[in-house]
């Protein structure tokens, strides 16, 4: 086993040395993506060797979509390759470390087997998170936009166009960059202060949410923001009303999810109390 390790590693610094000059300008432009970035070079070498990409188009294809969602069509691709290293890099030392437990607790061969399965494992769990983390930014946003809607509405009637309500929903917000919404939103005001197409910020921002509420948002706005007056402001009430519902049945459900995160605990102390009261009584039934 130790000859194995020695082996691996001989084999890994070896091919580090020989690509790093190579791949090393990616994985330094991009370091705040990668961890562990020092292997970088390394995966990204394995994976135009074996055409890593080529032969697995549909998973890459997934994850793509996922890093839109999560961070915009600018970066998904460097996203999805980063994803792809970074999958690569914890692969390579799993395989060192198992072989290293192997050798240390002398049980090669299950170790051995243990990292094997969890090499398995890792790409599903790595992915599962990031679809976790889209749904959590989606129901955030859903959390956000009635709030959002009934701002925009309250400016327009107090005689505001559509893009100054919406710059003021940005400039009166101090938590902008905590709400995946409000920071979409507010590049749509830095686009619109440049004096960048209304029309085009919308569309774009729709795009980079990828939510069907938002879209039937903006849509309403783009249908009605030139007429303006009434027509806008009972479109978005109409459209406030179904967000606030919305939100009531995701509360609900929020809430059902922590009940049921709480049974376990619960049960799990319901024992501990049993097992004190108990416990007494039986040493007193022993004597």
């Amino acid at each position: 086993m130790l000859i194995l390790l020695v082996v691996e590693l001989l084999v890994m610094v070896t091919l580090l040395a020989r690509v790093y000059r190579s791949y090393s300008h990616f994985s330094k432009e991009y370091q705040s993506y990668l961890n562990p970035y020092w292997l970088a070079p390394l995966s990204l070498w394995l994976i135009d060797y074996f055409r890593i990409t080529d032969r697995i188009p549909e998973s890459i294809s997934n994850v793509h979509h996922l890093m839109f969602g999560l961070h915009g069509s600018k970066v998904a691709v460097v996203r999805t390759k980063c994803f792809i290293v970074q999958i690569l890099s914890f692969c390579l030392l799993i395989i060192v470390g198992s072989t290293l437990l192997g050798w240390v607790t002398e049980t090669g061969a299950e170790m051995l087997a243990y990292g094997g399965g969890l090499m398995l494992f890792l790409p599903f769990l790595m992915y599962k998170n990031l679809a976790s983390q889209l749904q959590k930014k989606k129901r955030q946003m859903l959390l956000d936009l009635p709030e959002m809607v009934n701002q925009i509405v309250l400016l327009v009637n107090a005689g505001e166009s559509v893009q100054k309500a919406l710059m003021r929903c940005i400039e009166r917000n101090p938590n902008v960059m905590k709400s995946p919404l409000l920071s979409e939103l507010a590049v749509v005001a830095y686009e619109i202060s440049i004096n960048a197409s209304f029309t085009k910020s919308m569309e774009d921002f729709n795009k980079r949410c990828g939510v069907q509420e938002v879209s039937l948002f903006t849509t309403t706005l783009l249908l009605n923001y030139k007429r303006g007056g009434d027509e806008l402001v009972m479109s978005l009430k109409e459209l406030s009303f179904t967000l606030w519902e919305k939100r009531k049945a995701i509360a609900k459900t929020l809430g059902e999810e922590a009940s049921s995160k709480m049974v376990f605990p619960m049960v799990f102390i319901f024992l501990v109390v049993m097992v004190v009261v108990a416990a007494p009584a039986i040493l007193m039934m022993e004597q």
